[in-house]
């Protein structure tokens, strides 16, 4: 592995990628190692800390815990289940137009629920249409992102967590890899190796600015 080109290896060297996986990825672009690799996010997102709720703005996206108060279904010209959450400093909505019974019976009043997603103006709170969400049970303790969230172009049928997980095995190829570095040093005044720049982009710490990434404007 480590004296292939980067372009010689394979998707099929990483796990879960069989015909399907590799005609998704074709269309966009992806045809081996290199090109995953050098697939880099569009934006990003910070999930690696809670927001209060009374902190939270409109149009921001961000991760929120809180204890579930009320869990119903409005009917209308389409059944809405609506979840509210408080976590003592403010109440939030939680909206899902697409749902089930399960759905509606993991949401039992008391509940500690993490979710995330993009912050709405509501009627009396603000709001979540759709969050990812995940149920906290016995006490468990949070789990939080370490390094802010890459969100990747994709194609229908490939989900970001898929591509994420893809990219996660391509990282770790890359250890087994020499690169030869494209920029001479008088030119690369930064100390970031072709490897480093790689990581640091698709998986950037979360004390880094959002802005200065997207902008691509870091030396990265």
């Amino acid at each position: 592995m480590s004296n292939q080109l980067l372009d010689a290896v394979p998707l099929t060297t990483l796990s879960g990628v069989g015909a399907a996986i590799s005609d998704k990825l074709s269309r966009i672009g992806i045809h081996n190692l290199q090109d995953l690799l050098f697939h880099l996010p569009i934006r990003y997102e910070d999930r690696t800390r809670i927001t209060p709720i009374a902190d939270l703005r409109p149009e921001q996206y961000a991760t929120i815990e809180g204890v579930v108060q009320t869990c119903e279904v409005a009917f209308g010209r389409r059944p809405i289940l609506t979840v509210s959450l408080s976590d003592g400093t403010s109440k939030i909505m939680l909206r899902f137009f697409n749902f089930n019974a399960g759905m509606k019976n993991s949401f039992q009043i008391g509940t500690r629920v993490k979710a995330f997603g993009e912050i709405k103006r509501g009627r009396f709170m603000a709001e979540i249409h759709h969050p990812e969400y995940q149920i906290i049970r016995d006490n468990a303790p949070l789990v939080l992102e370490e390094t802010l969230t890459p969100i990747y172009s994709t194609t229908e049928g490939l989900k970001q967590n898929s591509l994420r997980k893809l990219t996660d095995q391509a990282l770790a190829l890359l250890d087994k890899i020499q690169l030869t570095e494209i920029l001479p040093n008088e030119f690369n005044p930064h100390p970031f190796s072709l490897k480093d720049a790689i990581r640091f982009l698709h998986r950037p710490p979360p004390d880094i600015s959002l802005d200065i990434l997207e902008k691509g404007q870091h030396p990265a």
